[in-house]
């Protein structure tokens, strides 16, 4: 019997390392590929999670003014992504009629490995994330419901390549304070509240981002998922305990949930952390405020400053009050506090007194009063008192209209001016962090120069809504 010769399986040729940019375009093309096309005789699918033709995408509308960074002569990219009103209009994922498809305008591009690298042409509007079922009596434009913003999705800010949400700058903390007041607010009033927080808190973030865009630029790239690695390691060790204990949360499973409720994530914790602690260090790193302060600069400053190290007099006292209002005659009064002076003149201790007899504000802590700046008391007479009576005697009866009084001054200070060398330390501080905030403010400035910054805020009125997300018309610096 003769038997078929038995074939030797092949040996799978080596792959060779796939490159995570090109891993990038072709998990993007195959995205693109793979979307089913419906036959106009087969039924929908309803299991299926996007309907054919709904792929997320950024639309067509290009969000960079004149003169924004990243364009280069002969950009192929940004010029297919600037298509003119005249040219023809196709959905995304859409073949041209040379059957290309624009796999640049499919949102998973906007996906960034090293945000400081050089600029693509950031888009207008809305990114349409999900699509809700039509209505009834909604219209429907190209046979496709109408996009719905997620909550959290709006663009607010662009530092660079980087795009600011506003689910960026609403924090936990903060969120969990809307959570509190919005009961009984309507939408408008909520979406006021979640824009004045934005507001108060969006020019720190662009700080921010700017040293971070600085610093992605600047870091070999290679380095940086390392130093990721290593800064999402802290969180984990270091800001997860306490954010599972400040929230209630018996894990990290249902604090997951608790931000998901929120519209935020632990990833996106993680990433504003790592944006942070690198920004933070990238600025240590370029901000100047080492060297000695030289000593005839600390002179002259205190010379220009003598008045802020200027002081009053100022005094320590103990008093015994009887109070004019109560149920007695003020001859009364005047012999209720005769005898408790007369009782530490015998050797009473005053604080002892004060404590048991006294009607005074301070009567519970024996009568004592802290230092007290000449000119600071409500009591003419008590002011004047307490800086001219000799430190240790009692006063005679102080008389005024509502109540009595027996002081005794226990310490004064004269007026005068703390002397330079009492002062320098405080002065080669105070000049070393002027030299810290103009080193980082002219830091700032050169980012600000080549990085440009929009907001939405940048044109709205002082404590108005924020507008729309939209196309800025000018590449405007902060």
């Amino acid at each position: 019997m003769h038997h078929p010769p038995t074939r030797r399986p092949r040996r799978p040729a080596p792959r060779a390392a796939c490159r995570p940019s090109f891993c990038r375009r072709a998990l993007l093309l195959i995205a693109l590929l793979v979307t089913p096309v419906v036959r106009a005789d087969e039924e929908p699918d309803p299991r299926r999670a996007i309907s054919p033709g709904l792929v997320p995408f950024v639309p067509s509308a290009v969000s960079r003014p004149d003169g924004w960074p990243g364009k280069a002569a002969g950009d192929a990219v940004a010029d297919a992504l600037e298509e003119t009103d005249a040219a023809p209009k196709r959905l995304p994922g859409e073949p041209a009629a040379d059957g290309s498809v624009n796999a640049e305008r499919h949102v998973l591009s906007s996906i960034r490995s090293k945000p400081g690298g050089p600029l693509r042409a950031p888009t207008g509007g809305v990114v349409p994330a999900t699509f809700e079922e039509a209505a009834a009596g909604r219209p429907v434009e190209n046979g496709l419901p109408e996009p719905v913003l997620l909550e959290g999705t709006r663009v607010v800010a662009r530092v660079g390549p980087e795009v600011v949400l506003e689910s960026d700058l609403l924090t936990p903390k903060a969120l969990e304070w809307l959570e509190s007041v919005s009961p009984g607010l309507s939408p408008e009033q909520v979406r006021d509240l979640r824009a004045q927080i934005c507001r108060q808190v969006i020019d720190q973030h662009i700080e921010t981002l700017l040293v971070y865009v600085d610093a992605c630029r600047e870091i070999p790239e290679d380095k940086l998922p390392e130093v990721r690695q290593n800064v999402d390691k802290a969180f984990d060790e270091q800001m997860v305990p306490n954010l599972l204990r400040d929230s209630g949360a018996a894990n990290i499973i249902e604090y997951e949930q608790l931000l998901k409720a929120r519209g935020q994530s632990l990833d996106s914790m993680r990433k504003m952390f790592f944006e942070r602690g690198l920004a933070q260090e990238w600025l240590r790193k370029n901000v100047d405020d080492t060297g000695e302060i030289p000593h005839a600069e600390m002179i002259a400053w205190y010379q220009n400053h003598l008045a802020e190290y200027d002081y009053p007099a100022k005094a320590r006292f103990e008093a015994l009050t009887v109070k004019t209002e109560l149920k007695r005659s003020r001859q009364q009064a005047w012999d209720l506090l005769a005898e408790m002076g007369n009782e530490v003149l015998a050797g009473r201790p005053f604080a002892e007194v004060a404590t048991s007899r006294s009607e005074g504000p301070t009567a519970r802590s024996g009568g004592r009063f802290d230092w007290t700046s000449k000119g600071s008391l409500a009591s003419k007479l008590l002011d004047e008192a307490i800086f001219t009576l000799p430190i240790g005697q009692l006063s005679a009866i102080l008389e005024e209209e509502k109540a009595l009084h027996i002081v005794r001054v226990t310490e004064r200070v004269e007026a005068g001016r703390t002397p330079f060398i009492e002062a320098q330390t405080g002065i080669r501080d105070t000049l070393r962090q002027e030299r810290r905030q103009k080193s980082m403010n002219d830091y700032l400035s050169r980012l600000r120069g080549r990085t440009p910054v929009w907001t939405v805020f940048q044109n709205a009125p002082p404590g108005g809504q924020a507008v729309t997300a939209g196309r800025p018309t000018t590449a405007t610096t902060r």
